[in-house]
């Protein structure tokens, strides 16, 4: 049987118990849970108000258990009021936001981008009383601690963060400070790929023309879900075979693939719904949401029953992956894909099945 400890301490300006268990207690959430108040915070964890009616009543519980006044650790101490956090922020924090925007917006970064970095930084801003003029490597190095702890920060969330940081300090504030050391280490993972039998399966899963066209196109050419959205009519170029892909990731133009399969679907779905701007529009006639191509491609995939960790992006990781294993050089597949560089590429050489399959363990020509 583990040990209990419990301690006095202050959060949102209220006194509670928490609880932490040294060791295996079982069912120790439903004795916390038979506690008038108890159970679970994500800040503080498990805990109940402390008062001496609760206090009781807690360990009243914990004996009746079987855990014995032996096993439980009764600490009891204050700890220092945590401040409160800010209701909004100083007239000063708030220049410094609205200059990040403008700065942002100066140097043409995305509608995404910009709402990103303001509501990181304004998040710092609000759970911090550190000094913008005066802030140092150490504090915005506490800050990331605290939340990787406490909120379970992911890496990109982690990764955000510091890069909403990093442009105000270094584009708006002109401060040095090393950030580098203080980012996530990049994981080695590989992107998720489709068979070409499960991408016919989520394209003859699409009844409806429209949905049927996103989803081709998509795979056909290689295209971001913000690009596909993006495509104008006059973007098809059904002479030369290209699709005009404008300002893709990184604000850069490029030209994709555009297959004789796909101009006879495009011909059909467009003889149908006649887009004016956009080629593919919603019913007044505005830019397609990304909310309604992800829905697309959730529904398809349940109706096919392929892999249900697909998305729409993993149509792209898939046509790029389906390429190399034809044999396309991949220098063809980066400028396609409008990769910056050839390394970013390069990840689909791991993936790839070419080849692969006549690779032949050391065991089989052991005679055993």
């Amino acid at each position: 049987m583990g040990t209990v400890k419990l301690q006095v301490i202050q959060h949102e300006n209220r006194d509670w118990i928490q609880i932490q268990n040294e060791g295996y207690i079982e069912n120790l959430a439903g004795i916390i849970k038979s506690v008038p108040g108890g159970g679970w915070n994500k800040v503080i964890g498990w805990r109940v108000p402390a008062n001496s009616k609760c206090r009781d009543l807690l360990l009243n519980q914990i004996r009746i258990h079987g855990i014995s006044s032996r096993e439980i650790d009764a600490v009891i101490c204050i700890q220092e009021k945590t401040p409160l956090r800010k209701i909004a922020l100083s007239e000063t924090e708030e220049v410094a936001v609205l200059k990040l925007v403008e700065q942002l917006m100066l140097q043409r970064y995305s509608h995404n981008t910009i709402r990103t970095y303001r509501q990181a930084f304004f998040q710092y801003l609000m759970e911090t009383n550190n000094s913008l003029t005066n802030t140092d490597r150490d504090q915005i190095r506490n800050y990331l601690l605290k939340q990787i702890k406490q909120q379970k920060w992911s890496e990109s969330t982690q990764n955000t963060f510091i890069n909403a940081l990093a442009f105000y300090f270094r584009k708006v504030s002109r401060q040095e400070i090393d950030l580098r050391n203080l980012r996530p280490r990049e994981p080695k993972s590989l992107p998720n790929v489709l068979s070409e039998e499960e991408v016919v399966k989520i394209i003859q899963a699409c009844e409806n023309t429209k949905h049927k066209t996103i989803l081709m196109l998509i795979y056909s050419a290689g295209l971001r879900l913000s690009e596909v959205i993006s495509i104008r009519k006059d973007d098809l170029h059904f002479a030369s075979n290209k699709i005009f892909v404008k300002s893709g990731k990184g604000k850069k133009d490029r030209y994709s693939l555009l297959s004789e399969k796909m101009k006879t679907q495009l011909q059909t779905y467009q003889s149908a719904y006649r887009p004016r701007y956009w080629l593919f529009e919603g019913q007044t006639e505005e830019q397609y949401s990304v909310r309604s191509v992800q829905a697309i491609l959730r529904r398809a995939v349940e109706k096919a029953g392929v892999n249900p960790f697909a998305t729409v992006h993993t149509l792209r990781h898939s046509f790029a992956t389906h390429l190399l294993e034809r044999g396309t050089d991949i220098r063809y597949i980066q400028e396609i894909l409008g990769h910056s560089s050839v390394k970013t590429t390069e990840i689909y050489t791991h993936i790839t099945k070419k080849g692969g399959e006549q690779i032949k363990s050391p065991l089989d020509n052991l005679e055993l």
